[in-house]
C-alpha cells in the first residue's frame, strides 16, 4: 500500500490509461522528434553557409591587407598619399580580426594570408583586378591597384549582405562595407586631390564571390 500523498507508480496499465503508450501519441512523438531533427539540420546548414561566406570575406580582406602592407613597405607613395593610406592598414587588420572571431565561433577556420607577392598576384587575377603588386611602376600605379582591390572588397560585402542569414553578421557586414567605401574615397582623394567628384566611391557596386 502506498503512503498517503505519495506519487502513484507509473505502471504499464496506468501509462496505457494516460494514453502514453497509444499508437496515436507514439506517432506524435516520432513526428516531433523528426521536426526537431529537421530544424537542427536546417540550423546547421545555415551556420555552415554563414561560415563559408565569412571565410570568403576574411580571404578578400587578407588580400587587401597584404596589398596595403606591400605598398606601404616600399617607397612608391609620396608623403601626402602615405599619410592618407597608412591608417587604412589598421582598419583592415581590425576587419580581419573581427571576421575571423565570428568565423571561429561558427566552427570555421580562418584562411591564411597570401604567402608571397606571386600568390597575391594570382589572387588579384582570380578576382579580375588588372594590376599586379609585382609590376607596380610608381605611386599612381600603386594607388590605382589599391582602389581596384577596395572595389572588389566592397563588392564582396554586397554579395554577403544578400547571402548571410544571421542578422548580427548582416549588420557587421554593412558596417565594414561602409568603412571600405570610405577607404575608396580616401584612395580616390590621393589620386585626385581636391576633386571630390572623381574621388568619391562609385554609385554602382558589382558583387564578387
Amino acid at each position: 500500500m502506498s503512503e498517503a500523498g505519495a506519487t502513484p507508480r507509473l505502471t504499464r496499465r496506468r501509462l496505457l490509461a494516460l494514453g502514453v503508450g497509444s499508437p496515436v501519441l507514439a506517432v506524435g512523438l516520432e513526428g516531433a522528434q523528426l521536426a526537431l531533427a529537421t530544424a537542427a539540420h536546417a540550423e546547421s546548414g545555415v551556420r555552415l553557409a554563414d561560415a563559408d561566406r565569412l571565410r570568403r570575406l576574411v580571404s578578400v580582406e587578407l588580400l587587401m591587407l597584404y596589398c596595403y602592407e606591400h605598398v606601404l613597405a616600399g617607397s612608391l607613395l609620396d608623403a601626402r598619399s602615405r599619410r592618407l593610406i597608412t591608417p587604412l592598414r589598421a582598419h583592415e587588420q581590425a576587419h580581419v580580426r573581427v571576421l575571423s572571431a565570428h568565423l571561429t565561433a561558427l566552427g570555421g577556420t580562418p584562411p591564411a594570408p597570401p604567402a608571397s607577392v606571386k600568390e597575391a598576384d594570382r589572387n588579384l587575377a582570380r578576382r579580375g583586378v588588372a594590376g599586379r603588386l609585382g609590376q607596380l611602376t610608381g605611386g599612381r600605379d600603386a594607388l590605382f591597384l589599391l582602389l581596384a582591390v577596395e572595389k572588389v572588397v566592397v563588392g564582396a560585402y554586397f554579395v554577403a549582405l544578400i547571402k548571410l542569414n544571421d542578422l548580427q553578421l548582416v549588420t557587421l557586414a554593412a558596417q565594414i562595407m561602409a568603412n571600405d567605401a570610405q577607404h575608396e574615397a580616401l584612395v580616390g582623394e590621393a589620386l585626385y586631390p581636391g576633386d571630390a567628384q572623381k574621388a568619391v566611391p562609385s554609385g554602382l557596386v558589382q558583387g564578387t564571390q
